[in-house]
């Protein structure tokens, strides 16, 4: 078993919605809000309240969508390499 498989394997056992809220949701769109966040204080000096709400549901929105396009990519990846395997 190659490490992409075996690492996917791990990673499948948690379902769909558990994938995508802890890689899409927190990892890329709760990091991304936290990021811009951070930039807007430096260069501007404070948060706009407005950027702050349009990034608290834009970035994990957007964060959710990659993780789930990346579930489905590597679920036939899987599927792909587990038949191969098994001739």
């Amino acid at each position: 078993m190659n490490e992409f498989m075996k690492r996917w394997q791990t990673r499948r056992e948690l379902g769909k919605q558990k994938y995508v809220l802890r890689y899409g949701f927190f990892a890329i769109g709760v990091t991304a809000t936290v990021l811009f966040s951070i930039s807007d204080i430096y260069f501007n000096g404070e948060i706009s309240f407005t950027y702050l709400l349009g990034r608290l549901v834009m970035f994990p929105s957007i964060g959710a969508l990659i993780a789930g396009m990346v579930w489905e990519r590597n679920e036939k990846k899987f599927a792909k390499l587990s038949s191969d395997s098994a001739r």
